[in-house]
């Protein structure tokens, strides 16, 4: 057994790539979350269909369905979009380039980043529903559903045990908090 994550993918990708090569038959799992979604266990499908070594994939949760699915928004259409990027400047244009689009967007982000991520989101695309779900399928599960302005105020100073994930409405007036006349938000 190995330990597949983040800093030591390429070392134990290796490994596995020598172990299958030999005949062995190998299972990646994990213990949070669908292994190559957002997951360093990309590297290792990657390798292996660079490779041409056959796979299988067993379907199974994954956070970005769930979360939608919790998150009681549209699911006609939706873009899953990874890790937001850390910086501010980045970080809203990362959410500007959806400002216009009308499918749902989903992302991971971490519990320390939760509260800038909402004030991004709500600074760059305007007061629209959203849900934040912090471990989906768990024992601690949790989901605050609300406007992007609600769940800022709800998140500001909280610290946040666990994984996350922020699922925001789509550009369409149902799903976003009307602005009274004289223009100032509610």
């Amino acid at each position: 057994m190995f330990s597949y994550r983040q800093g030591n993918e390429e070392r134990v990708t290796g490994k596995v790539m020598e172990l299958l090569s030999a005949g062995a038959e190998v299972v990646l799992c994990s213990d949070g979350g669908y292994p190559g979604i957002s997951d360093p266990g990309y590297r290792l499908i990657r390798a292996c269909a660079t490779a041409g070594v056959k796979y299988e994939v067993v379907p199974g949760a994954c956070a970005v369905e769930v979360a939608l699915l919790m998150s009681g928004l549209s699911t006609s259409s939706y873009t899953f979009r990874g890790f937001p990027p850390r910086g501010p400047g980045a970080l809203r244009n990362w959410f500007a380039e959806d400002r216009d689009k009308e499918h749902t967007i989903i992302c991971y982000e971490s519990p320390f980043r939760i509260a800038a991520t909402l004030e991004a989101a709500l600074d760059v695309l305007g007061d629209r529903e959203a849900a934040v779900c912090i471990e989906l399928t768990k024992l601690h599960e949790r989901v605050s559903r609300g406007y992007l302005s609600d769940l800022v105020e709800e998140f500001r100073g909280v610290k946040v045990k666990g994984e996350v994930a922020l699922v925001v409405a789509g550009c369409n007036p149902k799903f976003s908090r009307p602005v009274p006349e004289g223009g100032e938000k509610a």
